[in-house]
């Protein structure tokens, strides 16, 4: 007597659709995620009851371009009314901050006067903005 051994089936799995799926969120982790590598040092920095929170309003951006043109928050200003200008945003907030961005291709003497226009309407905290190599 010979007994027939059921009929073996090779199961094929088709991987098509879980590829798909993994290219899919490759795609959406690749577009979504931050890729900057933001260097800091570690501190621990003590607690203070009068401390305040830094808010956009008392920081003041100002770019300055290769052709020597200068900007306030994105606003084209003639370096005759750059004075102006500071003033006019120092005297709304007394404790602003002014961020400086300059081209590095930028004249120097485009940069020197505008912290010295700075100087005169009296912002004493200056940053000058630059990138990481």
């Amino acid at each position: 007597m010979h007994y027939k051994s059921p009929v073996q089936q090779h199961a094929i799995l088709n991987l098509t659709p879980l590829i798909d799926i993994v290219f899919l969120l490759l795609v959406f982790f690749m577009l979504t995620a931050h890729f900057v590598d933001e260097k800091q040092i570690a501190l621990q920095l003590p607690n203070a009851d009068s401390a305040t929170d830094l808010s956009v309003e008392s920081i003041i951006t100002v770019s300055v371009d290769v052709a020597g043109i200068y900007y306030i928050n994105g606003e084209a200003v003639h370096a005759h009314a750059l004075r102006e200008r500071l003033t006019v945003e120092y005297g709304k907030n007394p404790k602003l901050i002014l961020q400086l961005k300059a081209d590095q291709q930028v004249s120097y003497r485009h940069v020197v006067h505008l912290l010295d226009d700075a100087r005169l309407v009296g912002i004493a905290n200056i940053d000058i903005v630059t990138e990481s190599p």
